[in-house]
Order: structure tokens, then C-alpha cells, then sequence
């Protein structure tokens, strides 16, 4: 028997990936109601791609597969003419756009083998199985060194984006079949595929990710028949949002924020009651401790998740079971207060970077480096070379953006706020250094 089936559960309920879209995903999406409902009328009505802007961890790619799950729901029950349906799963940004664009059309090529069924019921015009697979699983050479991940046969291939030499399998025959299965499959104002490009911060500067966004414009996204929803933290997307040769294809972002703290008993009952498989079951976090744990990780809901993991996996399934919920609970919160000092005693700063993070955290743990003032800082260049030592542990993560000095580039991690945690609980120190 496994670890979790013995204490009463089907699989890990603290697990971290993004929720699926389907009607499982839909009944995890706690507390997400209005953002929902603004996504949903984005897709549904708007003419431009969305952009979602939030904190990482917040939940952003979960949130655009339960959408467009409800929305393909929409179009079953005749609420809606507009088909659309999810790719397989979320394409993360490179900055190779010639590699970024391959992987966009295998994913969308997937996207047909995967909704076939969905398609043919629904009176689409879709291209035959057996020639999407033989676009996939054609043979490869390698080029220029860009790397393709294909869903069937060989798996992942490091080499050119063209299937091999001949006109038949060529990389621009291969986009312009897809081009030719999108429009054949949703007509103007029917719908479409929904796919998310995910990550955008992780091009570290809006410059970047505004070349790259530009370079996929005309390939990727002026494809008829695509939905894309652009997922960022750190302020990037709504930066390159409004630049002007992407006017026009991506809308004004949508803030995305935590779930707010009311809400979260009733997310982890909801995760816990989905994945129990009898009624004694014995939660190694519970609702309660689980609020602790997001108000430590502020609020971030994939790195509470991953602390709930952790610590049931630190010890067997006897040590659940014979204990009452008050005592787990207890050895819960001394688990995490321990993991926050171990954290904090490897840190080593002087005492002006660690007041730095004291007012960081004070500061809703992000800033851009224009708010040097704010901290105390003379002129940026003083505050960035604290910010370089706070990297330098993985206290922080910052991007440099010469553009726009303003955007908030500058943010706290996990580590930070454990290691935060631990120093103004007095964990480790009793008192905070500059406080």
C-alpha cells in the first residue's frame, strides 16, 4: 500500500503542477471567481491575445486551463457557437524565437491528434490523424542546433526545426499545413486553440522579451484560429504589452493577485476532499496549518504547497496515523520554523543587506530600483550592489530593465521569506539587525 492510499487519500493532494483542464480543475479553482469570469470574457469576446500579469506561484496557468475548459464546456451545453479548446500544456518562452516557434506548431499539431474526437462531433473540419502523425513523427536532421520536442516516436530531438531536406517536410510546408488546419477548423468567430506562453520574466529584461514577442508576431501570433494567453511576473508583461508594434495583438494585462487568505481553508478542504478515497483519512497538513504556512510563503500558493509536500514526505505514513491533528500540527509548524533557521544560518550579510530584506518584506517583498528613497539608498547603484548580495543567497530575484526603472523588477523568493520568517519570529536572532 502507498504512502498516501494508507492515510486516506487517492494520490499526493499537495500537488504542486498547474490544475488540469478539465472538470477536476475546475472544481480545485477555489476562490478565483472573478478572475475567471474576466479571462473567460477576454477569450470569448476580445479580438486581441490576453496577457496575465501576477506574482510567480500565483496560480495564472491553472487558472487559463479551467478557463478554457469552461469555455469548451460553453460551447457542449449550446450557451456559445465558440469552440475553444486547450493545448496539451503550457509552452515556456526561450529566447531562440526560431526554436520558440517550432515548439508552437508541434503543440498545436498535438492539439489536433489530442481534440480529435471533440472536433469531428462538433462539425469542425479536421485533417486525418494519420497525416498529423506523419508530420510528427517525421524524420529529423540536424541544423542549426535548435531542439524540438515532438509528442510521438522519438521524443526529444536536438536538431534543425525541418523535418528533413525534401519540399515535402519542410519547416515552412510544415507551418503552412498548419496554418491550413486552424483556418479550416475555426472559421472567423468560431473559436480556436488556447495555448499559454508561459514565463515571460524569465527573458530577465523587458527589452528582451519585447524582441522576442516581436519576432513571433507575424509566425505565431497572427495565426488564425489561436487563442494565446501570455502569462508574466515582475511587471514584464505589462511592459511589453504596450509596445507599439504590439498594439493591437496583446490586450491590457489583467492583475492576477494571491488568492486572498478567506479563501484558502476552503481550497486545501476541496483538494483534500477530491483526492480522499475514505472518510478517516489523515492529512498530514490541514486547513489550518496550511493557512500558516501561505501567510509564511506570502501567499504564494505553489511554494505552500511544495512546504505541505516536504513535510509529509520527510516522515513515514506510522507518524500520521498515530498522532491526533493537534500534534501533527504542532510538529508541522516546528518542521517549517526549523527549515527557516537552517536557511537563515547559512546566510552571511552585513547588517545594511539584512535590513534591506527587513524593509523589502515591509515593502510587500517586491519593488523596482527607483524606490532606492524608500529604502534608505542615496542613488540606485548603492541599492543595487545590496540587491546583487541578496541574489547572491537566493534571497531575491531582480531583472535589469534600462527601459523602465519604475517596474517592479525586484522581488523576494521563497528562501527570502523563510529566511525573513525565521529573524522576525526571533527564530535564530532575537532582534532584527537595523530594527
Amino acid at each position: 500500500m502507498s504512502f498516501w492510499s494508507e492515510l486516506g487519500f487517492g494520490s499526493n493532494p499537495y500537488i504542486v503542477k498547474p490544475l488540469p483542464s478539465s472538470a477536476d480543475g475546475r472544481e480545485l479553482l477555489v476562490g478565483r471567481d472573478s478572475d475567471l469570469k474576466s479571462l473567460l470574457r477576454k477569450i470569448e469576446e476580445g479580438d486581441t491575445h490576453v496577457v496575465l500579469e501576477g506574482p510567480n506561484g500565483v496560480g495564472k496557468t491553472s487558472l487559463v486551463a479551467v478557463a478554457a475548459w469552461v469555455a469548451s464546456e460553453r460551447f457542449r451545453g449550446r450557451q456559445t457557437n465558440q469552440l475553444y479548446l486547450p493545448l496539451a500544456e503550457p509552452l515556456q518562452i526561450k529566447e531562440d524565437s526560431s526554436e520558440f516557434i517550432s515548439d508552437c506548431y508541434f503543440a498545436i499539431a498535438r492539439a489536433f491528434l489530442d481534440h480529435e474526437e471533440t472536433l469531428k462531433r462538433a462539425d469542425r473540419k479536421v485533417p486525418k490523424s494519420r497525416d498529423v502523425k506523419t508530420w510528427l513523427e517525421s524524420p529529423i536532421i540536424k541544423g542549426r542546433g535548435i531542439s524540438i520536442s515532438t509528442p510521438f516516436g522519438g521524443g526529444g530531438v536536438s536538431g534543425s526545426s525541418a523535418a528533413n531536406g525534401s519540399s515535402g517536410f519542410s519547416n515552412a510546408g510544415f507551418r503552412t499545413m498548419i496554418r491550413g488546419w486552424l483556418r479550416d477548423a475555426f472559421p472567423e468567430g468560431t473559436g480556436g486553440l488556447v495555448g499559454v506562453i508561459d514565463n515571460l520574466e524569465l527573458l530577465e529584461t523587458s527589452d528582451a522579451a519585447r524582441r522576442l514577442l516581436e519576432e513571433i508576431r507575424d509566425p505565431v501570433l497572427q495565426l488564425s484560429g489561436m487563442r494565446w494567453v501570455l502569462c508574466g511576473a515582475r511587471g514584464i508583461a505589462r511592459s511589453v504589452a504596450a509596445t507599439p508594434r504590439l498594439n493591437g495583438v496583446l490586450s491590457d494585462p489583467i492583475e492576477i493577485s494571491p488568492v486572498a487568505h478567506q479563501f484558502i481553508p476552503r481550497l486545501i478542504e476541496a483538494r483534500l476532499e477530491h483526492y480522499s478515497i475514505r472518510s478517516t483519512r489523515k492529512a498530514p497538513v490541514s486547513a489550518s496549518s496550511f493557512e500558516r504556512v501561505y501567510e509564511v510563503s506570502h501567499r504564494n500558493l505553489r511554494d505552500s504547497l511544495r512546504h505541505a509536500q516536504s513535510f509529509a514526505s520527510d516522515r513515514d505514513s506510522e507518524f500520521f496515523l498515530e498522532r491526533e491533528e493537534s500534534e501533527i500540527a504542532e510538529e508541522f509548524i516546528k518542521w517549517l520554523e526549523d527549515l527557516a533557521i537552517k536557511h537563515e544560518a547559512s546566510v552571511k550579510m552585513q547588517p545594511r543587506t539584512w535590513k534591506l530584506l527587513e524593509d523589502l518584506a515591509g515593502f510587500g517583498g517586491t519593488c523596482s530600483p527607483s524606490d532606492f528613497g524608500q529604502f534608505g539608498f542615496n542613488d540606485r547603484a548603492h541599492m543595487r550592489k545590496n540587491v546583487v548580495e541578496l541574489e547572491r543567497y537566493s534571497l531575491v530575484t531582480s531583472s535589469k530593465d534600462d527601459d523602465d526603472q519604475r517596474r517592479r523588477s525586484i522581488e523576494t523568493t521563497s528562501k527570502g521569506w523563510l529566511v525573513y520568517y525565521a529573524r522576525a519570529k526571533g527564530l535564530s536572532s532575537p532582534v532584527l539587525p537595523g530594527a
